[in-house]
């Protein structure tokens, strides 16, 4: 069972790639930055021996790239079961007038017309699976509650989520199509939340001050936690409640922890 996991050098993605390698899955691992991506690849082979591992760089934010990544996917493996699109970006800004325009392209190229052009480009291995091949993208509670200085993030990821909706509309006309499904996290105590908080501190925005308060009580995920719901999405929830939905991190994690208790 192979699986593509993008952005999984860091955060959700690397947690993601320890838990489903513990769960028997093969996995190519995508990213900007090989040498993160190697340094997961060793501890999967540590962590669990029988685990393939593949390592691919790419620049989600440049079509050739992303195109290229499909390419070498397609040659390495007759089929994909999972694709989990990890990678995101976007800058906060001090306020509108100061929204990039370099930035906000660069969120809607990552954001949106990576995942679209990436399973479009990945189709021939996602078809014809039994069961159907699953794909989870990676939303963000920011997508449909606007705040000051949470344009470029914010916009992009509400296009993803339409984008999903569009996907799984799509997929139902095909005989042999994979199944899509929008995971939306919620806060995680990741590095690059703390980054973006800070940036977000140093211009004066509003948000920065809840999310360092809420993370400070630990009114928050783990990236472990996080991947753990995620992985349950993909091994457990029948495709017929998998497809088109989208599943809110926080609330699986309490489910499964009284589930467990």
């Amino acid at each position: 069972m192979w699986t593509l996991i993008t952005g999984a050098g860091s955060g959700i993605g690397r947690a993601l790639a320890l838990e489903l390698a513990a769960r028997g899955h093969n996995l190519i691992l995508a990213g900007r930055t090989l040498a993160k991506l190697e340094e997961v690849a060793e501890a999967l082979r540590a962590d669990a021996p029988d685990c393939e591992v593949m390592t691919l760089g790419v620049d989600l934010a440049d079509p050739a790239s992303t195109r290229d990544l499909a390419h070498q996917v397609s040659d390495a493996v007759d089929h994909l079961s999972v694709f989990v699109y990890c990678a995101g970006v976007g800058e906060p800004a001090a306020d509108f007038a100061s929204l990039g325009l370099i930035d906000f392209q660069e969120a809607l190229a990552v954001n949106v017309s990576a995942p679209m052009l990436l399973t479009q480009s990945l189709l021939p291995v996602l078809k014809g699976g039994d069961p159907a091949s699953r794909i989870v993208m990676i939303g963000a509670g920011m997508d449909k509650h606007a705040q000051p200085g949470t344009g470029s993030y914010g916009i992009s990821k509400m296009a993803l989520r339409r984008l999903v909706r569009q996907m799984s509309v799509e997929f139902d006309t095909m005989s042999d199509g994979p199944v899509v499904s929008l995971f939306q996290p919620g806060l995680v105590d990741t590095l690059g939340i703390r980054s973006h908080i800070h940036k977000a501190g140093e211009m004066n925005l509003p948000h920065a001050e809840w999310l360092n308060r809420r993370l400070s009580s630990g009114d928050c995920l783990t990236a472990e936690q996080a991947a753990s719901a995620l992985a349950f999405t993909l091994n457990q929830v029948p495709e017929s409640d998998f497809h088109g939905a989208v599943f809110n991190g926080a609330d699986l994690v309490d489910s499964l922890s009284f589930a467990a208790s």
